[in-house]
């Protein structure tokens, strides 16, 4: 019996990896889509880098000229000389971009590699919070898995780079959360040589790394590090270097520039999704100080490393989350740092769904996320990048057409890169 399940599982084997040779997109979305069904504690780092695989294939697949967002303006960097990318401090895509260029592959690659390496942080770090805060039920972990999928920016698809550097930042903050500062350390300064926008979440993360009693004095923490962003604003730092200069012009643009406005209804819904996540940030954490985060917390929850955890994650949100908010004041900042870049939030939702026992509470909580993924800007997005991003063409090639496959030039790039 057990000879015979041997061979199935190889033969199986086999036939998935010769479908995904020919038809790695469909292949990968049929499988990604079933593998949900077999999520549980002991297998769902597996079952997140085979459910991330598809957006590999996918990130390779898109034209980007059929669909064009930020992701057709990196692939035209591809061909421009490489410091203009060193100049914008994007080592990342600099190192990326050399690794093609060296193995004679083509620009699209960066895109599924990234899109793969968003997805599958993502949902490691957050699928490694439930494993910490729930009973490890299998119910949990395919619950918190559609929760992370539905809630992950729709816009994010197109823009992946700003949002691989605030995921970045979320996997430090798991790794300080558990003890190993020097990991997390080292990402926080990776971040924002991915995307320079996770410089303002890195230099907020420092506080809570580099002082012991951090959690004593997170507010005042949180009101210097205002003043801080305000100077940051008003005076000129031209004398330190053009790279800080570049930095200060953006934010500046972003708070006074035609993007800080809320004009369009797609605007206002950022202002719209702001509020529901906060609200739920808010209703989220009064529960879970009331539950673990007070004199009793050993006697309510006698697992010390996990009220570690909590209190960790808990001192952090409190200490930034104040600052995140004055980016509803700007539309560009509001979809960077609060629809993109909060990265606190999903641990704190998940920890709050497990604190919560009145069921109308948890509905009050699901329903509030749902919210959130069926505004029509997500639901018109969603619709674009399946029906505009792919073609028949890129979805008949096999995985080495993929990676060879030269489209064409997207249109000149205008604004940022």
């Amino acid at each position: 019996m057990y000879s015979k399940s041997k061979h199935f599982f190889v033969l199986g084997s086999v036939l998935y990896l010769v479908a995904l040779f020919f038809f790695p997109v469909q292949t990968s979305l049929f499988i990604s889509f079933f593998s949900i069904f077999f999520l549980n504690r002991r297998n769902y780092i597996v079952i997140a880098f085979i459910f991330s695989l598809f957006f590999l294939f996918y990130g390779m697949a898109m034209d980007p000229v059929s669909y064009i967002g930020d992701y057709s303006r990196y692939y035209l960097t591809f061909y421009q000389p490489d410091i203009n990318i060193l100049v914008l401090g994007k080592l990342y895509r600099y190192l990326i971009f050399q690794f093609i260029s060296f193995f004679g592959f083509e620009p699209q690659l960066y895109t599924g590699i990234t899109l793969f390496l968003n997805f599958f942080a993502i949902l490691f770090v957050s699928l490694r919070f439930v494993d910490i805060f729930s009973k490890r039920r299998k119910v949990d972990f395919i619950l918190a898995f559609i929760l992370i999928v539905l809630l992950y920016p729709s816009t994010a698809i197109g823009n992946y780079e700003s949002m691989f550097s605030f995921t970045l930042v979320y996997l430090a903050l798991y790794l300080f959360c558990v003890g190993k500062k020097k990991r997390s350390l080292l990402l926080l300064v990776l971040a924002p040589l991915v995307h320079p926008a996770a410089i303002l979440y890195s230099a907020m993360m420092l506080p809570a790394l580099l002082f012991s009693r951090f959690y004593k004095y997170k507010t005042l923490l949180s009101i210097s590090a205002f003043s801080v962003i305000v100077m940051f604003a008003l005076f000129p730092l031209s004398f330190i270097g053009s790279f800080i200069v570049h930095i200060q012009n953006k934010l500046v643009f972003f708070l006074t520039g035609p993007w800080s406005q809320y004009v369009e209804r797609r605007d206002f819904e950022f202002f719209i999704i702001a509020f529901l996540k906060f609200s739920i940030l808010i209703f989220c954490m009064i529960r879970i100080k009331k539950c673990f985060y007070n004199l009793d917390s050993e006697r309510i929850f006698p697992n010390q490393k996990l009220l570690l955890v909590i209190g960790r994650l808990y001192n952090t949100a409190f200490y930034i989350m104040p600052i995140a908010f004055l980016a509803v004041f700007s539309r560009t900042l509001n979809e960077r740092y609060i629809y993109f870049g909060l990265f606190f939030f999903l641990p704190i939702v998940l920890l709050g769904i497990q604190s919560y026992r009145n069921k109308i509470n948890r509905l009050f909580i699901y329903l509030s996320l749902f919210l959130i993924f069926a505004l029509p800007q997500n639901i018109i997005v969603f619709g674009v990048l399946s029906s505009k991003s792919l073609t028949p063409e890129t979805l008949s090639l096999n995985v080495v057409e993929l990676l060879h496959k030269e489209y064409e030039k997207a249109p000149p790039a205008v604004g940022r890169l």
